[in-house]
């Protein structure tokens, strides 16, 4: 175990190992470390879905300077505010006194009994620097573990970092009376040794460590700084040759390749590593050491040979991972990068979400440089639309129609087209995407509540390039035009709602026109303007101004979300719509760009407001249809679907599709172990046996 990383490391040096994060509590946020978990304590193979995840016993915390007071924390203070997820993956920020006094007695408790997640908390607050509020969770550690070793060590360390010294010599004082070979005993009594001033008496105690141990990884560590504390860069290789000569040494090996590789003797560092990770393959930490330092060196070739075929995402530490690809973006491997980076998400996104986040533009980018570059589009290329005749949120899950209100047989459609574009100059860098989803986003927003706030059927009209995607339409629709190409008795029943976003600056303004083709005049008109980021309240505006002339009632509003949730759903529906015109044949699927980024945001946005439900119904379409292009990345939910899953009750419209997004993600078995409960809550609903059915039958 790496408890007693304690002594400054050689300047210029790495030090590959960083805590790993402790489990969360049932219910509790998970706090997400700032650097990546610990080469020392690599993680246990993913759990399945919906459980919490196995943590191992972590190191201590980053090293402390060794001239530091003898009565002051080893650990420093810690952040002020704490970045956590929670059991759907969400990131918060706690603040670290809200932290100290709420969740982490939550976690101490719900683990009091396992002795490893007990180890991993305690080394993930010490960390944090909350040692004082662990010496009770400590002396608890020692009663239940089986592990003397382990316990013992665990409370000098806690101990040490609470500032009482006495105490923590006193355990180690006992580890090693009852296990008189232990090497743990000897680097926490050098720790203290050195704190106290004592650099001799640490040095020594280190080195009976090394006979008895040579690769752990603190004795190692600390011997090789001691020494160079002493001897300087001059004497610092022939330290290296020393602990090198010892019985078994592959750590001490790994120092030397990694000097070697510093001081440019490449084919001696080559040869060292090859030769280490011949003999020690199996410890995790090898392999985080050597990938850091092959990859910074740009070794590739030897990347390729020595850590690429060994690494075991969920059994090896995910430093690893993040290292080969590093290395893969930098040799432009798309395959093999775009595979790693969705095994690593199976294994590690629910931890380290925020450090994978970037790979997957980057390897989009890549992939779709690679690609030869489409056609040019004609100079009068055919527009055609992208017609949605039921919310988006229904593409992927078997016509779910049982979700949907029931209309009258003569109910009238409102037919409402993506928003031309007016501005008097070129969108801002970075604001071209956000104009086009919103063209699209308004008119699902408004289709989609059409649906199911009025008497009317909604549609959404969205057009589009053939063969180029989405088009964006530089003047109004022609209403009577629109009108014309309908057969008569449709268009006798339809309602057009038409649009115009026009853009200056950072100023948006959004006009709609409702259109009776039947009386082929407009019926009513509804404006809003403001910034980007009060789209959110001028859609709600825009409803309510609307919605009496489309058979709504006056000053209509969503029955729950407020408008920043609102701005959020919209743009979660225009992302969508690119997955759903993928699966529709309407824009070629190789060229789509950040699925991941879309499904994340489904997520995010189904969970900011889960009293509304149809959030939840996008979410689980998005799965589905990425799941029908044969996309991988639906596997990388299935936390997050089950968590979902396991918390409604089996009447909510959610659990009763949820057939759908769980095969999408792999757990049909979660769903076979709710079936006849949900089907009972159905209460006999043929429209929804008669979808089930469907929905069970298919591929």
């Amino acid at each position: 175990m790496g408890l007693f990383d304690f002594l400054k490391k050689k300047p210029g040096e790495r030090d590959p190992r960083e805590a790993a994060p402790a489990p969360a509590a049932p219910g509790a946020p998970q706090p997400t470390p700032a650097a990546v978990p610990s080469a020392a304590a690599p993680p246990a193979a993913a759990p399945s879905a919906g459980s919490p995840a196995p943590a191992a016993p972590a190191p201590a915390a980053a090293p402390a300077a060794a001239a530091a007071a003898a009565a002051a924390p080893t650990t420093p203070a810690g952040p002020e505010f704490f970045e956590a997820t929670d059991a759907f993956g969400r990131r918060t920020r706690l603040p670290r006194e809200e932290y100290r006094t709420r969740v982490l007695p939550e976690m101490v408790k719900a683990h009091g009994n396992d002795p490893d997640r007990l180890v991993a908390v305690l080394m993930q607050g010490l960390r944090d620097g909350f040692a004082a509020d662990l010496v009770a969770a400590a002396n608890r550690l020692t009663v239940i573990d089986k592990d003397v070793e382990r316990a013992l060590s665990v409370l000098a360390v806690v101990q040490r970092d609470a500032g009482d010294l006495d105490a923590a010599e006193a355990t180690l004082r006992e580890l090693q009376q009852r296990r008189p070979q232990s090497p743990n005993a000897r680097v926490g009594l050098a720790m203290l040794a050195d704190k106290r001033g004592d650099a001799a008496r640490s040095e020594a105690l280190l080195w009976e460590a090394l006979q008895l141990d040579a690769n752990h990884a603190d004795a190692v560590h600390g011997w090789l700084s001691l020494r160079h504390r002493a001897v300087g860069d001059a004497g610092y290789t022939a330290e290296l040759d020393r602990l090198v000569a010892l019985p078994n040494a592959w750590r001490a090996q790994l120092w030397r390749a990694r000097h070697d590789l510093q001081q440019g003797r490449t084919e001696a560092a080559e040869a060292r590593f090859r030769e280490v990770l011949a003999r020690a393959a199996d410890e995790g930490d090898a392999l985080v050491m050597a990938s850091a330092d092959l990859v910074q060196g740009k070794r590739h070739a030897l990347v390729d040979e020595l850590i690429a075929p060994r690494f075991q995402p969920g059994r090896h530490h995910p430093n690893t991972g993040l290292a080969l690809l590093h290395h893969y973006l930098a040799t432009e491997q798309v395959a093999p990068g775009t595979e790693l980076l969705h095994r690593m998400h199976l294994h590690y996104g629910h931890l380290l979400g925020e450090p994978l986040q970037p790979f997957t533009a980057a390897f989009d980018r890549l992939r779709l440089a690679k690609l030869p570059p489409p056609a040019p589009m004609a100079g009068n290329p055919r527009i055609g639309l992208v017609r949605l005749d039921r919310p988006i949120w229904c593409a992927g899950l078997q016509d779910p129609q049982w979700l949907l209100p029931r209309k009258a047989a003569d109910a009238r459609q409102v037919l409402c087209l993506g928003l031309a574009i007016q501005g008097g100059q070129q969108p801002a860098p970075g604001r071209e995407e956000e104009i086009g989803r919103l063209s699209r986003g308004v008119p699902l927003f408004l289709a989609e509540h059409v649906w199911l706030s009025t008497p009317h059927l909604g549609v959404a009209g969205l057009p589009m390039a053939e063969g180029h995607g989405w088009a964006l339409l530089g003047q109004p629709w022609q209403e009577e035009q629109v009108a014309q190409q309908f057969p008569e008795a449709e268009r006798q029943r339809t309602i057009l709602v038409t649009g115009v976003l026009r853009f200056d600056g950072e100023q948006r303004r959004i006009d709609l026109w409702a259109y009776d083709c039947a009386l082929r005049q407009r019926i009513g008109h509804a404006a809003a303007e403001g910034t980007p980021q009060d789209i959110g309240r001028m859609l709600l505006q825009l409803m309510a101004e609307l919605w009496p002339a489309l058979g709504g009632p006056p000053a209509h509003k969503p029955p729950v979300g407020e408008a920043a949730f609102w701005q959020q759903y919209t743009d979660g529906l225009a992302q969508h719509a690119v997955l759903v015109a993928a699966m529709a044949g309407a824009m070629p699927k190789d060229r789509l760009y950040g699925e991941r980024y879309v499904l994340q945001w489904l997520q995010q946005t189904a969970l900011a407001e889960q009293r509304w439900q149809p959030g939840f119904w996008l979410y689980a379409s998005g799965l589905c249809v990425l799941r029908q292009l044969g996309s991988k990345l639906p596997l990388e939910h299935a936390r997050a679907v089950a968590e979902v899953f396991r918390q409604m009750p089996a009447n909510s419209p959610f659990v009763r599709l949820a057939v759908c997004p769980l095969r999408a993600v792999g757990l049909d078995a979660l769903w076979q172990s709710r079936r006849p409960e949900i089907v009972a809550a159905a209460g006999g609903d043929q429209g929804y046996a008669g979808w089930l059915q469907r929905a069970e039958a298919a591929v």
